[in-house]
């Protein structure tokens, strides 16, 4: 994935983040009803994600380079996790179970955006559960993360 950051980029990540979404959501969220995308904190995690990955195509790549997808897949991921859009309707319950759910689904909804921008995987379980810790309690700058992603993808790759 490749494509000039237009207008028409926001769109095309906002239907991007809606399909990881709906299967996250049907495989991970089925017990718990009250869970619901937050489409404002969505289109803010999307709009920041390309305001940063526009500035680090100023500072970083030659005029006639775009960002590949591993970019993408780092920024993305990135304030996916920061703006945590997957919102509970009511305040969790206080078993463990319930406040488990709140405290890693958007850390674990954004690995998973981050591997749908990448063409091998999946992510293997061992960087997943650090990526989750990061996404969770660290706040990690997205060049970073799309190192990550493109060595999962290499890894991958490699792997099968």
């Amino acid at each position: 994935m490749s494509f000039e950051i237009s207008d028409d980029s926001l769109e095309t990540l906002l239907d991007k983040i809606l399909e990881v979404y709906d299967k996250f959501s049907k495989q991970y969220l089925t017990h718990n009803a009250d869970a619901y995308l937050n489409s404002v904190l969505v289109a803010r995690a999307l709009s920041n994600a390309l305001k940063d990955i526009q500035r680090m195509t100023d500072l970083h790549l030659n005029e006639d380079q775009l960002p590949d997808k591993h970019k993408y897949a780092g920024f993305v991921s990135k304030w996916i996790a920061k703006e945590r859009p997957i919102q509970l309707k009511d305040v969790p319950a206080q078993n463990h179970l319930e406040r488990r759910i709140y405290q890693w689904v958007n850390a674990s909804f954004a690995v998973h955006v981050m591997a749908s921008f990448l063409e091998h995987g999946p992510i293997r379980w061992e960087i997943v559960n650090q990526l989750e810790y990061w996404f969770t309690f660290r706040e990690e700058r997205g060049e970073t993360l799309a190192l990550v992603a493109y060595c999962s993808e290499q890894m991958a790759q490699h792997c099968q």
